[in-house]
């Protein structure tokens, strides 16, 4: 009887999920900036071998981050963050910039980024969270329109 107490609760135990080292919130946030790395590069011309090396390393990423960055550990640290600066305070991301500034990196050139930045101002209608799908075609479409513009005066001024 025994015996079989033994074998049930070790079945039962060794079936549980196992629980996994949590990391550091640090460490949590350099995965995501190179899941971010390998996504913007997948949305770049790549071969197919290193398309497959890229896909395969951001699905273990994602799966890194699943397992061990559910609740990240807290380290200590000697300074506190600004309250400007926490993951917690959404501030930042409210505050109204009258004269907002698309950053792209459609140009490889400083001098035509910068030109660029100069000339694409960012309409208010895409500004806005939960933009329905017909919003999201039409900044689309007009950052397209726009880029041709910019591109013609471009190369006028060349």
């Amino acid at each position: 009887m025994i015996k079989w107490i033994l074998l049930i609760l070790l079945c039962l135990f060794t079936s549980l999920p196992q629980a996994y080292e949590q990391y550091s919130q640090e460490h949590c946030d350099s995965i995501v900036k190179e899941r971010e790395t390998i996504r913007s590069r997948l949305r770049q011309g790549y071969r197919v071998k290193e398309g497959e090396r890229l896909k395969a390393r951001f699905k273990s990423l994602f799966e890194e981050l699943a397992k061990h960055c559910d609740k990240p550990k807290q380290t200590n640290r000697t300074h506190q963050r600004s309250s400007a600066y926490s993951s917690s305070n959404n501030a930042l991301l409210r505050t109204q910039m009258p004269n907002m500034k698309l950053h792209s990196d459609s140009y490889s050139d400083p001098e035509k980024l910068a030109a660029w930045s100069e000339f694409y101002t960012l309409p208010k209608r895409c500004r806005s969270k939960g933009m329905q799908s017909s919003d999201f075609v039409w900044c689309s479409e007009y950052r397209g329109e726009q880029k041709r513009l910019f591109e013609a005066q471009w190369k006028k001024r060349r």
